[in-house]
């Protein structure tokens, strides 16, 4: 999926999740639900390995809680942010390897999973307006 898609899907949840939505979370929401794609950038990770995996996502939230032991909303939101990630990537023909570093095997979304191409302009735009929509509905 687009990366305007990932940050769509991370402030639906934030907004979701959370009674009080604040440009701060709204913000930590983006972060961690395009976070997983950090493996672009890093030459030793191929993409959509560890960074794909539940195991990253339960990391990413406890090591938000190691940093900030106060803010545990905060951790909460970071795995949960990371793992719409993983939802929205296991629609894709190739998958998300969710057990790793267990084990390799790509999962994909019951169903509907394995059929959605990442660069298809016309699921991403859809999905970024229903969450908007959505948004917009649980503020308003």
């Amino acid at each position: 999926m687009k990366l305007r898609t990932h940050a769509a899907c991370g402030i639906l949840l934030a907004t979701l999740i959370s009674p009080k939505v604040s440009f701060v979370l709204i913000c930590w929401a983006v972060v961690w639900s395009v976070i997983s794609d950090i493996d672009h950038y890093i030459p030793t990770v191929r993409h959509r390995e560890i960074t794909h995996s539940l195991a990253f996502a339960l990391f990413s939230g406890a090591l938000v809680f190691a940093v900030e032991k106060t803010q545990l909303n905060y951790a909460i939101l970071a795995s949960l942010s990371v793992t719409t990630h993983l939802m929205l990537d296991s629609l894709t023909p190739s998958g998300v390897p969710l057990w790793m570093p267990f084990s390799g095997k790509r999962v994909r979304f019951p169903i509907i999973g394995g059929h959605i191409r990442s660069d298809n302009w016309l699921v991403n735009i859809t999905i970024q307006i229903v969450a908007v929509l959505a948004i917009c509905f649980i503020l308003f």
